[in-house]
């Protein structure tokens, strides 16, 4: 049966620079602010690029699998990642953003990603923080990252959370680099010579990212079998299916931030009742 006192959890999985974390945030606030719900908002993400930084302060070469291995196989190390977790949550967004939000840390995550260690790291810190939610009387957790589906479903099945609904952003690349580099109301072949070059390179960064993601050997990201909403229109949400409640979010349409992550945030809240 069914334990309602349960947070109720809802994914955001998918391809790097889809607009995922942007609308999860929009999503957190406009539960909290709008519908009036107790949220907590984990960012997965976030956290392997912090085994990205604690690795590379303690002198580990992120292209040495073996090393990230032994790097995450001692005990000492990982309690100081789940401080370093704990002490980035606490820091400003400016000082946030300029240690975990670079290109190197982004394309070193994958490779931290792709070590059975810091997945199981990052699973057991997930499944920490969803018993601290209940206790602290969160009804609704989002989380933030990749590969979702299988830890979602697996702390369902413990009793730690109601999985009741996953998304996987998707978006075109020359797009999503737009859109990141603050272009995404200029179309490109109207932009300078220097912005188009600065577009080109961060689509290069997010096709070797999002092909790293789907060879990992542990925990690959994989596009669901769902129905396809192409933002702003959620229309093709009411054929999800029941028993795998999956959908594929399409964030390519020129729009804006408000405009993309507002119908996401309405049918959350619906499908949370």
């Amino acid at each position: 049966m069914t334990n309602h006192n349960l947070p109720k959890v809802v994914t955001f999985d998918g391809e790097a620079r889809s607009g995922k974390g942007t609308i999860a945030q929009a999503t957190k606030d406009y539960l909290r602010d709008e519908k009036g719900h107790n949220v907590m908002l984990i960012d997965r993400g976030q956290t392997f690029r912090v085994l990205v930084v604690a690795a590379a302060r303690a002198g580990v070469d992120i292209d040495d699998a073996a090393a990230i291995d032994r790097f995450l196989e001692d005990e000492a190390n990982i309690a100081e990642c789940t401080q370093f977790v704990k002490d980035v949550y606490y820091m400003d967004k400016e000082t946030r953003d300029g240690l975990l939000y670079t290109n190197e840390v982004g394309a070193n995550s994958a490779k931290i990603g792709a070590r059975p260690g810091s997945q199981s790291f990052v699973a057991n810190l997930t499944k920490k923080w969803l018993r601290d939610a209940r206790e602290d009387g969160f009804d609704v957790v989002l989380i933030d990252g990749r590969a979702l589906e299988a830890i979602a479903r697996e702390m369902d099945d413990e009793g730690i959370c109601q999985y009741r609904l996953g998304m996987y952003f998707i978006c075109d690349p020359n797009i999503g680099a737009r859109r990141t580099l603050g272009y995404a109301t200029t179309a490109y072949d109207d932009l300078t010579p220097t912005q188009r070059s600065e577009v080109d390179d961060l689509m290069t960064q997010i096709a070797e990212r999002n092909q790293l993601d789907r060879e990992r050997p542990v925990e690959p990201i994989v596009r669901p079998s769902a129905p396809i909403c192409r933002l702003p229109d959620m229309s093709a949400a009411s054929a999800i299916d029941a028993n795998r409640p999956m959908l594929v979010i399409d964030t390519s349409a020129d729009m804006t931030k408000q405009e993309m992550s507002l119908p996401v945030a309405e049918y959350v809240a619906e499908h949370l009742v």
